[in-house]
């Protein structure tokens, strides 16, 4: 199994996205991927925060290829644990007041993965060449949509389609996503910021990741198109090849400090 990491500031001034791959002391895989959200340095501070001390965690956790469920209910305690974190931080200082991230992360067993989603940054699965969203985005103009009130067309262009309706700092506790997902004829995982997938549409991703090119040629041109496709945000891809005889780098990290009036 491996992870191929790339992220890209933007047109923006700073880059807010985190995005780390973590191991445990069952061999288990833990990536995450956060898009942070804030005035001044809070964005970037809080998807760090996330990030590292949610992995940190995980690196002292262990579970046997039975116990994804528990790693469910792991997951649901640490990410609330970090959500808190980050909430009360925005609450003492004045610098910070205001930030949060989205975040989407990843359990992989042997057998099965567990998703986990807060926020709009995604998870997509290609099997037999085929691209799947694993999540739902927790966007106003998503949940409308969900509801029936406007079209996939209308909330692709809605003026609140970047509106979170959650996050993590935002309240003290979070509703979060999972997902439970086979690995028999999972191909890759891809975890992406909405920097990708605002300028990259589905069907354009799905052809890049079918070709017989290498995993960073992949993501490479993923950010590369997203950019020439007039993508204004920062853009963070990981993608995560299974049955890969080359070994993931459980440590690698990507991301730096920035600021954002909120509007991701």
């Amino acid at each position: 199994m491996k992870a191929t990491i790339k992220s890209h500031i933007g047109k923006r001034e700073t880059n807010q996205d985190f995005v780390a791959t973590f191991t445990n002391l069952s061999n288990q895989i833990l990536a995450i991927l956060c898009d942070g959200m804030g005035g001044h340095n809070a964005g970037d501070i809080a998807s760090e925060m996330a990030v590292l001390q949610l992995g940190n965690s995980w690196k002292k956790s262990e579970f046997n290829e039975q116990e994804i469920h528990s790693a469910e209910q792991w997951l649901r305690e640490h990410i609330n644990k970090e959500n808190k974190r980050i909430y009360d931080a925005a609450t003492v200082f004045q610098d910070l007041n205001g930030m949060g991230t989205t975040l989407v992360a990843a359990v992989i067993f042997e057998d099965s993965t567990l998703v986990a989603n807060v926020g709009d940054s995604r998870a997509y699965v290609l099997e037999a060449s085929t691209l799947n969203k694993v999540t739902e985005d927790h966007s106003f103009a998503n949940e409308l949509k969900l509801n029936g009130q406007i079209t996939e067309e209308e909330a692709l262009i809605h003026e609140k389609r970047n509106t979170l309706t959650r996050s993590l700092g935002i309240g003290s506790n979070v509703i979060i996503d999972f997902f439970y997902l086979s690995n028999t004829r999972i191909q890759n995982l891809l975890l992406c910021s909405d920097g990708l997938t605002n300028a990259v549409n589905e069907t354009e991703i799905q052809t890049l990741l079918s070709q017989r090119i290498t995993d960073l040629d992949k993501v490479e041109l993923l950010v590369k198109n997203a950019l020439s496709q007039g993508a204004s945000d920062n853009i963070t891809v990981c993608l995560i090849e299974y049955n890969s005889s080359e070994s993931i780098d459980m440590e690698s990290t990507i991301g730096e400090g920035g600021s954002s009036d909120g509007n991701r």
